[in-house]
C-alpha cells in the first residue's frame, strides 16, 4: 500500500511531464493513421480523419471519398502503401499543409527501388488539414501523378 501511494503520483507526474505534440507531429500522426487505415482497408477509420466539410480538387466530399475507398477495397484484395511525407507546414493557426508521395500496390513495397517492377500507382498528394476541436482532419486534397524518381 505504501508503494502504491508513492508510485501513483510518480506515474502521473511522468505522464504529464512530456511535451505535448507539436502541430506538425500531430499532422504526421494523422498521415500515419491514414496509411494504416488504408492498408487495413478500414473505410470508417479513413473517414474519421476527413473533415465533415471535406472537398477535394475533383469535387468529392467526405461521403464520396468513403465510397471511392470502399469500391477500391472491394476490387483489391490487399492494399500496400509506401508513403513519403515530403513536408508539413503550418500556414495559419489551426491549419497546415502537407505534401506526401504515395505508392499503392497489391503487394508489399519494400523500398522505392521496387516501384517500377511492381507497377505501383504513384501519386503526389497536397493536403490541407485543420485542427477541429483538438483533432487534425483533412479538409481538402489535390493529387497528381508522381514518378518513381520522386520517391528517391
Amino acid at each position: 500500500m505504501q508503494l502504491a501511494r508513492i508510485a501513483l503520483p510518480l506515474v502521473l507526474a511522468l505522464a504529464c511531464a512530456g511535451d505535448p505534440q507539436t502541430p506538425e507531429e500531430r499532422v504526421r500522426a494523422v498521415l500515419a493513421d491514414l496509411e494504416a487505415a488504408a492498408e487495413a482497408r478500414d473505410v470508417a477509420a479513413l473517414k474519421e480523419h476527413l473533415s465533415a466539410d471535406y472537398r477535394d480538387a475533383h469535387g468529392n466530399d467526405r461521403r464520396a471519398v468513403a465510397g471511392i475507398a470502399t469500391m477500391h477495397f472491394l476490387q483489391h484484395e490487399s492494399v500496400h502503401l509506401l508513403v513519403r511525407v515530403r513536408g508539413v507546414e503550418r500556414v495559419a493557426d489551426g491549419e497546415a499543409r502537407a505534401l506526401a508521395l504515395v505508392a499503392m500496390a497489391g503487394t508489399r513495397i519494400e523500398s522505392a527501388e521496387w516501384l517500377e517492377s511492381l507497377r505501383a500507382d504513384l501519386y503526389r498528394f497536397e493536403l490541407t488539414l485543420r485542427d477541429e476541436d483538438g483533432d487534425w482532419r483533412v479538409a481538402s486534397a489535390a493529387w497528381s501523378p508522381a514518378t518513381a524518381d520522386d520517391f528517391r
